[in-house]
């Protein structure tokens, strides 16, 4: 897809020209029933090279996002459809072993279980960065945004309910990916964000406001983290 002309020409994603236009959301992501226009059109500017320089990692991640946790109506409809028969491809068989060496073995008070860890995945993450990049581009936040300026990781621990209601509520179909931002009042930090795949594989990031600020604060806090 060719960006409009009215758009902006320099890439969401790094300083080069842009010749296309991004799905910030993967379209892989949308069950057949979910495919509408208005669905899956957060689109930014992006030049060739970042356009096609996550298509692999994206479809990894819509795997590994269907199968952490509990299934959803639209996780059934795209893992029984498109996605089932896409192990029938000629990759098939890598994606299915890229999936399965994510399992880990765990010990259950019922016996042994394998769960995957989505934020053990740099592939998983990479998606995730390259997502709130792309939607700090579309809420005229911050653009370009470098992907060593992201930090991502799973979702841990709690958000007191106070500091969600402060935050901006948007969603590229709640079923799919819901998300809050915040911008921070930091020198070195840009914005927060907390982002739910499917309704139940939350993500948080932080957005640095450079790379460099991001490399300050790491070591800083390596030198206040105590010897052991």
């Amino acid at each position: 897809m060719k960006p409009k002309s009215s758009e902006r020409h320099r890439c969401a994603y790094c300083v080069n020209d842009a010749t296309t236009m991004d799905h910030v959301v993967s379209k892989g992501l949308y069950p057949p029933s979910k495919a509408s226009p208005t669905n899956q059109r957060i689109t930014v500017p992006a030049c060739e090279s970042c356009n096609n320089g996550w298509s692999d990692d994206e479809v990894h991640f819509r795997n590994v996002m269907l199968v952490s946790g509990a299934p959803t109506a639209a996780v059934r409809e795209l893992w029984e459809g498109k996605t089932r028969r896409s192990f029938a491809k000629s990759d098939g068989p890598k994606r299915a072993r890229d999936l399965a060496d994510q399992f880990q073995p765990v010990d259950a008070p019922e016996g042994e279980r394998h769960l995957i860890y989505p934020g053990r995945d740099e592939r998983v993450l990479r998606v995730v960065r390259k997502t709130v990049r792309g939607l700090c581009h579309h809420h005229g936040l911050l653009s370009p945004v470098a992907d060593d300026q992201v930090h991502a990781d799973i979702q841990l621990f709690e958000i007191p309910t106070e500091f969600e209601a402060e935050m901006t509520f948007a969603h590229a179909d709640e079923d799919i990916l819901s998300y809050r931002f915040s911008l921070v009042d930091e020198p070195e930090i840009h914005s927060g964000w907390l982002l739910t795949f499917y309704g139940r594989t939350p993500f948080h990031c932080i957005v640095f406001r450079s790379v460099e600020a991001r490399r300050r604060l790491e070591v800083a806090a390596r030198i206040r983290a105590p010897a052991v």
